[in-house]
């Protein structure tokens, strides 16, 4: 029996020497034919082989996103095809991007590579593969479609009619009619910052990353009407306030008697409400002021989050662009919101942010107590009567909660 045993232990081996022996031929002979295989004929193993051959031009990837199925284009550039063609002519026939048509590069392309780069945040080196350019390229057209997309922003971020009552406030009895000279909300946002060399500290902000602190105003049609960026993110919102009503300032200041809704962080003055701080279970009045308010004035988070849940690129992290870049991006992509806000509003990112109950982070920030935006000229008879302007309106809202049905 063990001789036996032993015959059989030898056969398979010799089975195994036989079949390794044949998987080796048949490696040798794949190899054979592939180096034999025409397409690698004029394969040079001594000459480099280029980074950009051009197999699959730029004009093939712009048609076919164009030209192909509806959700390429609002996959890749989050626009429809008749939008995407409709600013690249307003980009060229209003003159905010140069364009000539012997350039290489023409507007579609360039605005193409601009807009992959703030919806999907991919790198120059990745942009270059997919339109077959080098970095230099990409690098030098998206900064050229910045440059014109920043110009249109002064265009078309700019306050509209102030002197109706707005439909979602005027269809409401609980804003109705306490709150019909509010014309839109302020506050300020943290945009994910790759600060310059020897500024990282300035640009941490009070959550422990870097960002620029931006400043932003917003009707309530989520429409921006003015934008402020640049700011080091260690910056209080109201110091950012500050600097943007220094002279010589284009804040759109609200007509006498009207207001921008705000948070606890900015100073009761005339043009901007806060709600009331610290108030607690004795105060009905202002608690009720204060829910109304925040209800009103979410429309300013709603809107930011439309804009960053759209353009990856302000959510960070950025990459290492000087910060004049970085601040460029931020204007383009409002201007780029307010363009699909006008000319696509049902998209799906309006949409989800359209009614949604955005929490609101009442608190003030951190740092002690707040800095007064002093650039207005405003006297103590002024601040007086303002600060009585938002009490009758909280006493008033509360005498009337239980005749008024929503």
């Amino acid at each position: 029996m063990a001789w036996n045993n032993r015959r059989g232990a030898r056969g398979r081996n010799a089975d195994r020497m036989r079949q390794d022996e044949e998987d080796e031929a048949l490696l040798l002979m794949s190899a054979s034919l592939m180096l034999m295989h025409p397409s690698l004929a004029h394969v040079d193993n001594n000459q480099p082989l280029p980074q950009h051959d051009g197999s699959f031009t730029d004009r093939q990837w712009v048609e076919s996103v164009l030209y192909g199925h509806h959700r390429r284009s609002i996959d890749n550039m989050r626009i429809t095809v008749d939008n995407f063609l409709l600013l690249s002519n307003i980009l060229v026939e209003r003159q905010y991007v140069p364009h000539n048509y012997q350039q290489r590069v023409p507007i579609q392309e360039a605005l193409a590579m601009t807009l992959m780069l703030v919806s999907h945040k991919h790198t120059h080196r990745v942009l270059g593969t997919i339109f077959d350019r080098s970095i230099e390229t990409i690098n030098r057209n998206i900064k050229k479609v910045l440059r014109g997309l920043c110009l249109f922003a002064a265009e078309i971020i700019r306050p509209g009619d102030q002197t109706a009552v707005h439909p979602r406030i005027a269809n409401s009895t609980n804003f109705y009619p306490w709150f019909k000279d509010a014309v839109g909300a302020m506050d300020g946002t943290h945009i994910s910052a790759c600060p310059p060399t020897g500024e990282q500290m300035a640009y941490t902000n009070r959550h422990g990353w870097q960002s620029q602190n931006v400043l932003a105003v917003c009707d309530h049609d989520m429409r921006f009407i003015y934008v402020y960026a640049g700011w080091e993110g260690s910056a209080h919102d109201a110091r950012v306030l500050e600097s943007a009503l220094a002279y010589p300032s284009d804040f759109p200041l609200p007509q006498p008697g009207r207001y921008y809704l705000v948070d606890a962080a900015y100073k009761n003055a005339p043009g901007f409400m806060p709600p009331y701080k610290n108030v607690g279970s004795e105060s009905p009045a202002k608690a009720l002021f204060n829910t109304r308010h925040s209800q009103l004035r979410n429309v300013i988070e709603r809107t930011f989050g439309v804009l960053k849940k759209r353009f990856k690129w302000l959510k960070g992290p950025v990459d290492n662009f000087y910060m004049s870049t970085q601040i460029s991006i931020v204007i383009a992509c409002c201007a780029l919101h307010n363009f699909l806000r006008m000319h696509q509003p049902e998209d799906a990112h309006f949409q989800r942010f359209e009614s949604e109950d955005v929490h609101l982070n009442e608190e003030p920030e951190i740092g002690g107590l707040v800095p007064q935006p002093f650039a207005l000229n405003v006297s103590p008879a002024e601040l007086a009567e303002w600060k009585a302007k938002r009490d009758y309106i909280a006493t008033q809202m509360y005498a009337a909660r239980g005749r008024r049905r929503r």
